[in-house]
């Protein structure tokens, strides 16, 4: 597992898989303005018929179209098909060579419960975090209905990404999620949510950052931390907020 600085919430960082087919340039792994993220780090991958052998490329329009394929790495390899979904068996184990409790974000560079990720490759992550029952493990995803296929144990935090009014259907999913630890990442927020938060225990709210920032405004996070209030549900407003909201209280409470 890697130490984790820039998130506030977490510990530790842990990724059996990365990369990812989401095609959200605002996020962190793809946004294309920050010279640190990893798609601009270490590229795409995609199998070129004409030189008959993959070819690595940095360019987004590019990573949307071309024919990407999962990839199993060899030891020792990092990022061997670019930012292609990836799975990495050597590092399966890491969290039970850490006897120190921690709060553990599981693939926080790319998504687990993807659509295209194999479901034997998620159901051996969980068997690893049954077994380690000593570390909280943080799960994120922007599909939270694949949830539903998977039994999770109870030290296990679920999570689904959401920015704005268009994704409450992904709060619904996650309130009929029979599991007692859910919250929602709201970040970056690019719009007014006006969705119940009730059933969720921790609400994530986050700007988002950069050379071009997309600010939220300060009435809606007023708007979400009221509800999440109401509903008794920790709130955890990241330090990307600060410059923005100003005046207020910043809870940075952690699950």
């Amino acid at each position: 597992m890697n130490k984790v600085t820039s998130i506030g919430w977490s510990e530790a960082s842990w990724n059996p898989v990365t990369g990812c087919k989401n095609l959200c340039q605002y996020d962190y792994c793809y946004n294309t303005q920050k010279a640190t993220a990893p798609l601009n780090r270490f590229g795409s991958c995609y199998y070129s018929a004409h030189k008959k052998t993959f070819v690595t490329t940095k360019n987004w329009i590019g990573r949307q179209t071309q024919n990407r394929r999962l990839y199993i790495a060899k030891k020792g390899e990092r990022y061997p098909r670019g930012f292609d979904p990836t799975w990495y068996e050597s590092r399966l184990w890491y969290p039970k060579k850490v006897k120190v409790p921690q709060r553990v974000f599981v693939v926080d560079t790319g998504d687990l419960f993807g659509s295209w990720i194999p479901r034997d490759w998620i159901e051996k992550v969980i068997d690893v975090m049954t077994a380690c029952d000593w570390h909280k493990y943080f799960l994120l995803t922007k599909n939270p209905k694949r949830y539903l296929q998977f039994k999770f144990p109870d030290h296990c935090w679920l999570g689904a990404t959401v920015t704005g009014q268009k994704d409450a259907h992904r709060i619904r999913i996650m309130q009929g999620l029979n599991h007692p630890h859910k919250f929602l990442s709201v970040e970056p927020l690019f719009t007014p949510l006006t969705a119940p938060l009730n059933g969720l225990q921790w609400i994530v709210i986050g700007a988002m950052t950069g050379p071009t920032p997309r600010v939220p405004k300060a009435a809606w996070v007023d708007a979400i931390v009221k509800e999440a209030r109401e509903v008794k549900a920790q709130i955890y407003l990241k330090d990307n907020l600060r410059p923005y909201y100003q005046g207020r209280t910043i809870y940075q409470q952690k699950p």
